[in-house]
C-alpha cells in the first residue's frame, strides 16, 4: 500500500485549452499544479511503485462551499501518479473510490497494488 498527499487537484474542465485553430493545449493552470503534485508525489515516495493493475482510494477535502463534481478530480490525480512514476500507466487502474471528507490533507490518495 502506497499513501501520498497532494495538493487539491484541478477539475477536468480545466485540465486543457483550445487554440483558435482548433488544437489543444495544457491549460498554465493544469500545468503548473501536475508539476507540483510530481514532486510531491516523488518527494513522498521514493521506493513504491506499482506496475500493474491497481485500487485507487481518493480522500478529498472540499477547499470551500462551491458544488463540485468528485469524478472530475480523478484524471489530473491519475495523470500526476503516472507522471511522477508511482504508477506505470493509468489504464492499470481496475478499482476507483472516491469521496469527500470533513477534513485532513487537500488530497489523500491510497495506492494498493492487485497484481503479482
Amino acid at each position: 500500500m502506497i499513501q501520498i498527499e497532494i495538493p487539491f487537484p484541478p477539475s477536468m474542465n480545466r485540465l486543457w485549452r483550445a487554440t483558435k485553430g482548433g488544437g489543444v493545449y495544457r491549460s498554465p493552470e493544469y500545468a503548473k499544479w501536475k508539476e507540483v503534485a510530481c514532486w510531491t508525489i516523488a518527494a513522498q515516495c521514493r521506493s513504491g511503485r506499482i506496475d500493474g493493475p491497481f485500487k485507487l482510494t481518493m480522500l478529498v477535502v472540499p477547499p470551500d462551499k462551491r458544488h463540485r463534481d468528485l469524478d472530475n478530480l480523478l484524471k489530473a490525480s491519475l495523470d500526476a501518479l503516472a507522471g511522477a512514476g508511482v504508477i506505470a500507466n493509468d489504464r492499470h487502474c481496475r478499482w476507483i473510490e472516491a469521496r469527500w471528507v470533513e477534513d485532513g490533507a487537500p488530497c489523500t490518495i491510497i495506492l494498493e497494488n492487485l497484481g503479482g
